[in-house]
């Protein structure tokens, strides 16, 4: 029986069960609310000791003071054989918060094992004296053979009860903790989820709720071997790192639109093996597609870092990716090891983040689908009769036309059209192809006669297809180099065969030539610089004259595109224009973010009518800004004053 002078040390509490007054469970149930709070909250919680008694009003400031404890967890022992434990739960109402208190502490605070329950009590209450919010209190009670069994219960229930609290923030919560406690038992989930809970609690402006289904994510995918080697403030961070680049990420598209973004970091972590400790180099790398076709995966990254570090290995099973298709960004995590065991050093991680976010946006790959183009026969027979005619004397050199064919996701194919004056004794195409050690794979078409010399000498047409590792050819941003690969098919060509005369590659030799040329005028470039290069000497029109202007006069023009970029990454400027001239030759360019102001410019620079001959454009983009540039070789000085007064105009 509850005495009146304990009846005072309580506000009034009521439950479902008050609602009909002769209910025989109804003291009951309060009696056992009330013997609960008293376990729970700290002694004299409502009352403090005091000589003359407290009133209604000393329950001011005790609502506020419950909130701040809330949910309260406590554990009380009795017994030694079998150990029995009471886990008692004080919260806020929540939906399913009982059910989840109860699976947590039944599956759980043994991992591994179902303990038995030996009495479970919960109930919702209210306290109308001081709030009308409803609270739900919870008893479960154990009971424990083991001494042993009954020292872990002691040691997990800290760990778990920072999962219930977790969990008791909102039903979702809830159901995704036990769903990763299905998965792993083990207390570095735990802890990882501690530490993500607290980072929402103390950043607040950074951190929002939804980071929660990163960590889970994360967790999920991970195996257990994944997450046994490594530390959990470690996978904390891969958790909060893949947050925050998503947000950063996503706020740069909302700026710039239409722009690659990137975002990196690198870190030195530890792996704990069964042999040992291994430390390792981890990269995060966050991006965005700009189209659907898009392709960044680990080999992608692996590609851009052997570039500086050729003897590094990934640790197998390290790669971790979450890709948001639908925000068009992704996510990737690796960790790298060098070959030889040595650490990565402070410099050079720090080169690697000055120099691989760049090589990373250009490292992007683009799908294509596949083209379906059946072979035009009736082009095949003109080219035999034009190379035929080309063909007028037997000691004439062979005449040779390549035709690129099919490209597969392994090889490059090319149709090759082989006219030769044949002379008595000469060896087929075939038989020189399989004499030599080529890494061509020959595949015969057909073999004709289309015509003779002098009635005497034979002209023998040879139709036939190679094929090369397409893999070869790949530049930075995995495009093939068709340019590059049909050098080479040249050039194997003539070994195999001997000289020839390549009908239709004439101007091509030429443009490669101009470009070695103009290469061999810069000895020290950087590899990014020799991209840009490349991509700056096939930006140059009219076409033609990439073969003719003088590679003096190119290497000008890219040394200003050099400095412009320079410019760009420092200060990253809307828009620039730059003149220079050298004696009769004016070198413009122009770097912009509007796309409508190269179209406003040729437009503009189209009404000077300066011949083509005189004019070379460039138009390229490089790291994220557009560059319009121009060559004018002119003796009249009123016609680059015109050029630079036309530029200036719309710009």
């Amino acid at each position: 029986m509850i005495t009146q002078a304990s009846s005072h040390r309580f506000p009034l509490i009521t439950t479902v069960l008050d609602s009909v007054s002769d209910n025989p469970h109804r003291l009951l149930y309060s009696g056992s609310i009330r013997n609960a709070l008293a376990k729970l909250l700290p002694p004299d919680f409502f009352f403090s000791e005091s000589a003359d008694g407290r009133e209604e009003g000393d329950y001011e400031g005790a609502v506020e003071e419950l909130h701040k404890i809330l949910p309260v967890i406590r554990m009380a022992e009795w017994g030694e054989d079998p150990y029995n434990v009471s886990v008692f739960l004080l919260t806020r109402h929540r939906a399913n918060a009982v059910k989840f208190f109860y699976e947590m502490i039944h599956r759980w605070l043994l991992p591994g094992r179902r303990l038995n329950i030996s009495s479970f009590f919960a109930t919702d209450f209210k306290l109308p004296e001081l709030t009308n919010e409803l609270f739900t209190v919870s008893e479960v009670v154990i009971s424990v053979g083991e001494l042993s069994d009954m020292e872990s219960v002691r040691s997990n229930l800290p760990i778990l009860e920072t999962e219930i609290r977790l969990g008791l923030v909102s039903v979702y919560h809830a159901n995704r903790i036990l769903e990763i406690k299905g998965l792993s038992a083990d207390q570095k989930t735990s802890l990882i989820q501690e530490r993500i809970a607290s980072l929402l609690e103390k950043r607040p402006d950074d951190f929002d709720s939804d980071i929660f289904t990163q960590m889970q994510h994360f967790l999920v995918m991970c195996n257990e071997e994944f997450k046994g080697a490594r530390e959990y403030g470690h996978m904390s961070r891969i958790i909060y790192v893949f947050y925050l680049f998503r947000k950063a990420i996503q706020q740069q598209i909302e700026n710039v639109p239409g722009a690659r973004h990137l975002t990196l970091k690198l870190c030195k972590t530890k792996l704990h093996l069964p042999f040992g400790t291994k430390r390792v180099l981890g990269v995060f790398v966050g991006i965005n597609f700009l189209n659907d076709n898009e392709v960044f995966e680990e080999r992608h990254l692996i590609k851009a870092i052997k570039v500086y570090f050729p003897q590094i290995s990934v640790i197998s099973d390290s790669n971790f990716v979450s890709s948001l298709r639908e925000d068009k960004i992704q996510l990737l995590y690796l960790e790298l090891e060098k070959i030889g065991g040595e650490e990565f050093t402070l410099a050079e991680i720090k080169m690697l983040k000055e120099r691989l976010s760049e090589d990373l946006k250009n490292g992007v790959e683009r799908l294509m689908r596949p083209l379906f183009m059946p072979r035009n026969e009736e082009e095949v027979m003109r080219n035999i009769i034009t190379l035929a005619q080309q063909l007028r004397y037997p000691r004439d050199l062979p005449q040779v036309i390549i035709s690129f064919d099919e490209q597969t996701d392994l090889e490059l194919s090319f149709t090759i059209i082989f006219l030769r004056v044949l002379q008595k004794g000469m060896p087929s195409i075939q038989e020189l192809f399989q004499r030599s050690k080529t890494f061509f794979k020959f595949i015969p078409d057909r073999v004709k006669v289309v015509g003779t010399l002098r009635k005497k000498y034979p002209k023998e047409a040879t139709v036939f297809r190679v094929r090369l590792p397409a893999s070869s050819f790949l530049r930075q941003d995995h495009s093939v180099d068709l340019l590059k690969a049909r050098h080479v098919v040249t050039s194997e060509l003539q070994r195999i065969v001997g000289e020839v005369r390549d009908y239709n590659g004439g101007m091509i030799s030429k443009q490669q030539e101009q470009f070695l040329g103009l290469k061999c005028l810069f000895p020290n470039m950087s590899r990014r610089e020799e991209i840009l290069l490349e991509n700056f000497f096939h930006s140059i029109f009219p076409i033609e004259l990439r073969s003719v202007v003088s590679p003096k006069i190119l290497k000008n023009l890219f040394s200003i595109l050099l400095d412009a970029v320079e410019r760009n990454k420092d200060f990253n400027q809307e828009k620039d224009v730059y003149f220079k001239e050298e004696g009769s030759v004016l070198y413009a360019l122009i770097s912009y973010q509007d796309v409508n102001l190269k179209e406003k410019i040729i437009e503009s620079v189209a009404h000077l009518h300066i011949p083509s001959s005189q004019l070379a454009t460039l138009s390229l983009q490089a790291f994220d800004v557009r560059y319009l540039g121009f060559v004018l070789q002119a003796e009249d000085k009123a016609k680059r004053n015109a050029l630079v007064s036309a530029i200036q105009k719309e710009c």
